[in-house]
């Protein structure tokens, strides 16, 4: 600022004394206006520059003096535009990191104002809600998401210590979804509303509510079998040896139903652990069929006719003990819920250098399409009498579904009713 106010007095002065020897006083006025004049012209025009840029003020369109004091007010402000740039770009980096954690979130997060119009909302929330993230953005909540108990939740006051909250079902486009919506109070007369879908975990409550009937009702049944023969054996002391002989078979046999469904119980709870220890070898994966199958042979007693198709020394890597729960249970229900005379199945070969498949097919009655997508749920029976009878304890295909989902394999099933059952899986050989 001095150094400019210096330049100009010497100007002036230089100025003052030309025009004086040149023309006396009245060139010395002149040369004094004609360096004020040319001073107050290039101030002009620097501000028109300053105005131009402040009109559309872009980084690279700030004008450039190199010297003097609109040279310093330039450097100025490209420094303070340069820093303001820097700024706004740290700003635009955090609120898109911030965006990313929000729509990472599992949880969708909504934010309405006083009106109820929502403000702003992540991709969860839209999923939750069937939102869209473009058309919706400052609709009114309420009359996106028509449920008459949802907008009297709406209405009710936000409360700190205990937010309300409701579950309420959705249309989504993965179908009917169940979504817990949480609704707290935000800033001034905003509200907080956050979304979780909760239908995996209603199912499995569900699913924990119908196993622990099914596993009473399983054990009712032969506990009041046994508990009704005790209760005659105590009231008939004097009861023939031949009908306490046949009480005591029948509550053996009941025991031991229990036994096999306790055993199942406790095989299938650690098959479903995930921190049960896999104690993987090899085994020989053809001597195991061929063991399931002489078993299931001895079971049949000569009722059904039985074939193997067994390529030999095939081996894989796994739990014998898994493998053969999975596969034995296969050729058992075969052999049980085939019909006496039918024909029986089990093959397995090389399906390649580095898989082989199992079968068993049957020519019994057959399973209803309806049916198949649920025979490896726990407890589940086509026909629950029938299964009973033939002494099943309804755990057997959820085992193998799991054993096999320890080896990198899944139960393949093929039926129609009156054509038989096919029932196989393809395991990765060593």
């Amino acid at each position: 600022m001095y150094s400019h106010f210096t330049k100009l007095i010497l100007s002036l002065a230089v100025a003052a004394v030309l025009g004086y020897l040149i023309s006396g006083l009245t060139g010395l006025f002149a040369a004094c206006c004609a360096v004020l004049l040319g001073y107050l012209f290039l101030h002009l025009y620097q501000i028109n520059r300053l105005f131009r840029w402040l009109k559309s003020p872009k980084l690279n369109n700030l004008p450039r003096s190199g010297s003097g004091i609109w040279g310093n007010i330039f450097d100025t402000l490209l420094s303070q535009a340069k820093s303001r740039k820097k700024r706004k770009q740290k700003l635009s980096s955090a609120l898109l990191h911030l965006n990313r954690i929000a729509e990472a979130i599992p949880n969708g997060v909504l934010l309405l104002d006083a009106n109820g119009r929502i403000e702003w909302f992540n991709r969860p929330a839209a999923q939750h809600l069937n939102l869209d993230s473009t058309l919706d953005q400052n609709g009114i909540l309420k009359n996106l998401v028509r449920a008459p108990e949802f907008h009297t939740f709406l209405q009710t006051a936000p409360d700190e210590q205990q937010p309300p909250e409701i579950s309420i079902p959705i249309h989504t486009l993965h179908g009917i979804r169940n979504i817990l919506i949480t609704r707290s109070a935000f800033d001034k007369d905003q509200t907080l509303l956050v979304t979780q879908d909760i239908t995996a975990a209603e199912q499995l409550n569900a699913a924990r509510t119908d196993f622990v009937a099914n596993v009473s009702h399983e054990l009712r049944t032969p506990l009041t079998v046994i508990n009704g023969f005790l209760e005659t054996l105590i009231d008939m002391p004097d009861m023939p040896r031949e009908q306490q002989q046949e009480f005591l078979g029948l509550m053996q046999h009941e025991g031991n139903r229990m036994l096999s469904l306790i055993a199942d119980l406790l095989t299938l709870s650690r098959l479903e652990s995930p921190h049960a220890e896999e104690n993987r070898q090899p085994v020989n994966f053809s001597a195991l069929i061929e063991q399931a199958a002489a078993e299931g042979g001895s079971l049949s007693q000569g009722r059904h006719t039985l074939t193997t198709d067994i390529s030999p020394d095939i081996w894989v890597n796994g739990s014998q003990l898994d493998l053969y729960n999975a596969f034995s249970n296969l050729i058992f229900n075969a052999v049980r819920y085939t019909p006496a005379g039918g024909d029986i199945r089990i093959c397995l070969q090389s399906e390649d250098e580095k898989h082989a498949r199992f079968s068993v097919s049957d020519t019994g009655p057959g399973i209803a399409a309806e049916h198949l997508p649920r025979l490896t749920e726990r407890f589940y029976r086509v026909d629950s009498g029938r299964s009973r009878h033939n002494g099943g304890t309804g755990l057997g295909l959820a085992i193998t579904k799991h054993a096999l989902a320890k080896h990198n394999s899944n139960l393949e099933i093929e039926s129609r009713p009156g054509h038989g059952s096919t029932f196989s899986a393809v395991l990765e050989t060593r």
